[in-house]
Parts: structure tokens; sequence; C-alpha cells
């Protein structure tokens, strides 16, 4: 890592918390200090009170009773993979008359090979089908049956507390059965534990640095540059703002190199402190470190630019790429001529980043721009919020649909939330006919609902025509998501969010 990446972030201040100190030891990190060796998640502050409880329930397994923790317990020790075991599971005899029955006479074990090998079978209901089996469970797995289902668990779209909970309890069950886990899993775990909860609290930071902590520690699996680029990410989340830079620091250490990822992180991690210095700082050290500059780097610049109060900067970027010739569809013609147009929109990229403080004279290596769903989302999400510019996000939603790209939940959630955010205000083209007109397209188009364009749904509609209006709203919205097959307890949630809002409007 080049030094002077480390010498502008320590610019930004140098101060250290106690929760690092914690985790740190003295000036060193989990793999070289001396940690208790406590159960891995019950201890680690993961949302104390309800999350625990949900996890003590994954836990106790089909048990169904207070024991059911004691019984895992009294069991632990006997946990022998079939990876591991010189006799198959089909001779060896238990003695013990509460031992779990053998695997060829019991139905439940069945029914879970049956969801493993189903392609239909969604996470949840996956481990729905493990939890029933006997304790201990992974008597019946081998290892790498253990590592299909935990990548199977982890093939989901978005992340949230259930589907982190369902994670850990199998990772739980490898630490307690002595199956090594690999580097793989482990990231996936933190990763889990960074990204399933919208406002990271001190808790879910020290989580995931408790997991951190275990997988070097006790697990004895070196972390490597996936494993910090999960780490800077949840520091970036966080309400410390010199975490990130002891993540950077540590990895200097290790000489671990910064990939493409460690520079998208950095570059939102300035973003977020504010400081467009750093942004551009950092977009030169990516280029000079040879990565491809992509859509998604471009999106990350966008934002970080937007966040660090320099909308006109992002928007900048965002026209170029809409008027580049990269969006269309390539006519057939000589080499040459695409050579041509390739150079001609290098010059013009390299020419708007210059303007924005860019060096103009670096090396670009690109891939094929074009913008994308995300760059538009950035945009029109951030007028619903900020500027209230109605007649720019007409504009927006024009040019995504020029550029061949179909809309999705997002930018309606965006949308309702521009009408819950502006929709009282006097004179505002914000008005309840065109919330109509979006709604119409919420319930008619092939948008998959979820919780949070729900919400701002129910609030827009609360707000602009009451609260009688948003409680047929709700109704209908409740039916259609019900038949899209939704998570009860997220319906649950916004009934129970949809009572406040009739309190407090």
């Amino acid at each position: 890592m080049r030094s002077h990446i480390l010498s502008r972030t320590e610019a930004i201040g140098r101060q250290t918390s106690s929760l690092w100190k914690v985790y740190s030891g003295s000036g060193r990190f989990p793999v070289r200090t001396q940690f208790p060796s406590a159960p891995c998640f019950r201890f680690a502050g993961l949302r104390a009170g309800t999350l625990y409880r949900r996890f003590t329930y994954f836990r106790r397994g089909d048990s169904g009773s207070e024991n059911g923790e004691g019984q895992v317990a009294n069991q632990a020790a006997s946990v022998i993979p079939l990876a591991f075991k010189s006799e198959s599971a089909k001779d060896s005899k238990e003695t013990d008359e509460d031992s779990p029955p053998g695997p060829q006479n019991d139905g439940r074990l069945a029914a879970f090979w049956r969801s493993f090998n189903s392609k239909a079978t969604k996470p949840n209901q996956l481990f729905e089908s493990y939890l029933q089996l006997p304790v201990p469970r992974l008597r019946y797995l081998s290892q790498e049956q253990v590592y299909g289902l935990l990548s199977k668990m982890s093939i989901i779209k978005k992340g949230d507390e259930s589907a982190m909970l369902q994670y850990l309890t199998v990772i739980d069950d490898m630490r307690t059965g002595k199956v090594p886990i690999p580097r793989y899993h482990w990231n996936t775990a933190i990763s889990f534990v960074a990204k399933c909860y919208r406002h990271l609290t001190d808790h879910d930071l020290q989580s995931g640095l408790f997991l951190w902590k275990e997988m070097e520690k006790s697990a004895g699996v070196v972390a490597d540059a996936t494993t910090f680029n999960i780490l800077f990410h949840l520091a970036t989340n966080s309400n410390m703002a010199h975490l990130p830079l002891m993540i950077l620091k540590e990895m200097k250490r290790r000489n671990i190199p910064m990939d493409r990822f460690s520079y998208v992180n950095l570059i939102m991690y300035y973003g977020k402190q504010g400081d467009g210095r750093g942004i551009r700082h950092a977009y030169r050290e990516f280029i000079r470190a040879g990565e491809v500059v992509d859509i998604v780097v471009l999106n990350a610049i966008m934002t970080a630019l937007i966040s660090a109060g320099e909308p006109q900067a992002a928007e900048d970027v965002l026209t170029h790429l809409i008027q580049s010739p990269t969006k269309s569809k390539p006519r057939l013609s000589t080499e040459k001529r695409n050579m041509r147009k390739l150079h001609k929109n290098i010059r013009n990229l390299r020419w708007i980043l210059a303007q924005q403080g860019f060096d103009p004279n670096m090396d670009l290596g690109l891939a094929p721009l074009a913008p994308d769903l995300v760059s538009f989302a950035i945009f029109i999400d951030y007028h619903a919020r900020e500027t209230a510019d109605f007649g720019k996000i007409l504009s927006l939603l024009n040019d995504l649909s020029e550029c061949g790209i179909n809309s999705e939940v997002s930018i309606l959630q965006s949308l309702f939330k521009g009408f819950a955010l502006h929709g009282n205000a006097r004179y505002t083209p914000w008005t309840l006919q065109r919330l109509n007109a979006v709604f119409d397209a919420f319930m008619n188009g092939s948008y998959r609902i979820n919780r949070d364009a729900t919400l701002w749904c129910l609030r827009a509609h609360v707000i602009l025509a009451g609260k009688k209006k948003g409680k047929e709203v709700w109704e209908m919205v409740k039916t259609r998501w019900l038949e899209q097959g939704g998570n009860r307890s997220e319906i649950s949630e916004v009934e129970h969010r949809l009572s406040r809002m009739r309190k407090e409007f």
C-alpha cells in the first residue's frame, strides 16, 4: 500500500476509541492478542434483547422447551461430522437413550435432503428443515455438505437480521462440532453483520469485530484483503470516524495491498467525511494502481461527491455518461471507426473529470461505460430527498427510459419518499394526482413489494390523503404482498408502523 494514501487518511484525525482498544489490545490486533474463549455469538453484542432471544430460539432447535439449550450443551461433545468418522453413520450405534435416532429411521433427515436438493427451496425454508434435524444436527452431514448448506443460505438478494441469525447459527454449530470453517464463510458471516442493518449500532460493530477476533484467534484463520474490505465497510458505516483509519493501518502492517474494492470503500468513506479532495486523491491512486474504471466505480464517485456536498460535480459525470455513445447499441462499422469513437469518449470523460478537479493526464483503464439503474437511482433519490425538483426527476426518468433500463422498486420508493417529504408544502408539484399515478405503477407493474417501499408509500398517502386512505392503500398492498409470498414478520412490522402513523398525523 502506498504510504501517501495512509498519510492522506491520517489528516482526518489520529484519535482512537475505547472500543478499538478492546479489540486491538496493546497496539496489536486480535491475531496477536489474548482474548477470553467465550462462546462466539452469544456474547458478541448482537442486538441485545429481541435478537438474543431469537438466537436462543434457533439454538434450541426442535426441542421447543426451556431445556433445549441444555440438550445442546450435553450433546456438544459428541458432535462428530461424518467427514471425520471412520465408520459410517448407519454402522454407528447410540447407547444413550436420549441420543437422536439413526438417519435411516428418521424421516426428518429425508425431509431435509428434499429441501437441500430442491432448486425451489428458499434459504429460510432450508434453515427450517435444518432445525428439524435431531440434535446434534451436524452428525448427519459431511464437511462438504455443511459447506454446501452455508452456500445455499448465503444466496439472498438482500440480507436482513433473520438471514444473519440463521447463517450464524450454522456457523456456531460448526464451531461446537469442531468443523473447520473456511475463510470464505467467515467473511460471509462478517458481511451479514455489516449489511443486514440499515443503521449500524455499536452492538453491530462489536459483533463484526468479535467475529473477526474469533476467526483469527480461535479458528486460526488469517484475514485476507476481502476480510479487511468488509471490515472497512463496517467501520465506515459506524459512528467511529477514525476506525476506518485503523483498518487501513492494519492492512499496511500486514502488507495487504489495496484492491479495487478497498479504493471504492475509501472513496465512499471520504464522501461521508465531506472530503472532496480525499475523494479525488483516492481516485487518482485507484488509476495509478492500474485498476479498471467501470460504472460501479463511477457510481461510487457520484455518490461520494453528493455526500461531500458537491452534487453538481456528480451530475456533470452522469450527464457525460448519458450522452456517451457507449450507451447505445453498437452499429456494424469498421474497426477504425469504432476505435475513433472509443478514443473520443475517453477524451470527453477525461475532460469532464478534469473540470471537477481530477488529473486530466491520468492513464484511464476503461471498461465500456454506460449508466445503469444505480446511476439514475442515486440522483432520483437525491432530488426526492433534498431539492424536491420534480421536473428534474421527470427528466431523469425520461433518460432512464431512453437508455433502455427497466425501472425497479427502488425508483418508486424514492418517489414515494419525495411525496412524503414534500407533499404537504404549498404550491408543491408533489400532488395527490401524481402520487396516485405512481401508486398505480407500483400495483400494476411487475414490482417486488418490500418493507421500505411500502412504508414510504403509506406515509405519503397518509400525509396527502388522510388516515382513512392510508388504511385502504395498505389493504391493497398487503393483499398483493401476500400473493408474492411476503415475509409475515415484515408485514406485521408495517402494520405496527402504520398504526403509529395514524396517531402522528
